[in-house]
């Protein structure tokens, strides 16, 4: 966001669209917490997942600072990724046995941090070579894959929780 600003001779814009997008976070976190929701878990991430892939794709369209914070982009963007941590979480919990649930979330908080550096390290590379476009590049093309691999996901627990009846009568004559 910040290269996107500077590159467009309006740094002084970064800090109020990096605002815009951290206060829809909020917001979409409460409210998320607020509503008791009825679908899996996984089936929740795999649609705030997509949700967050197809939300980066207007970012690599973008043309100016004004159009970017204007076209709500960095909003939508923004209120997919509070649900995605807290159904993380949800997963994570409900997927371990409770004596080492402490030792699940480290790692599901080291993974966070280690792909955030990554994305980070990557992202200022693309940015580097290509402009702020580059950089925006790898957050689509990071939250498509995480997009899949939730979908990949949620398909592989829907197929359990149908394939999960008692295993057929098996006839020994």
């Amino acid at each position: 966001m910040t290269a996107f600003a500077v590159e467009r001779g309006a740094a002084e814009t970064a800090a109020p669209l990096y605002v815009l997008s951290n206060c829809a976070g909020l917001l979409a976190g409460w409210l998320y917490g607020l509503r008791r929701w009825r679908g899996a878990p996984q089936v929740q991430l795999a649609f705030m997942t997509a949700w967050l892939a197809l939300s980066c794709l207007p970012l690599l369209a973008a043309g100016s600072c004004a159009e970017l914070g204007l076209g709500l982009v960095l909003v939508v963007t923004g209120l997919a990724v509070p649900p995605v941590l807290v159904l993380s979480s949800v997963l994570t919990a409900a997927s371990v046995d409770r004596a080492a649930l402490t030792q699940a979330f480290t790692w599901l908080n080291s993974a966070s941090a280690a792909g955030s550096a990554g994305a980070a390290a990557m992202s200022g590379r693309a940015v580097d070579a290509s402009g702020a476009h580059g950089g925006f590049a790898i957050a689509a093309a990071a939250t498509a894959a995480m997009a899949v691999l939730a979908a990949a996901h949620a398909r592989a627990a829907w197929g359990r929780r149908i394939d999960s009846g008692p295993p057929p009568h098996r006839s020994t004559s």
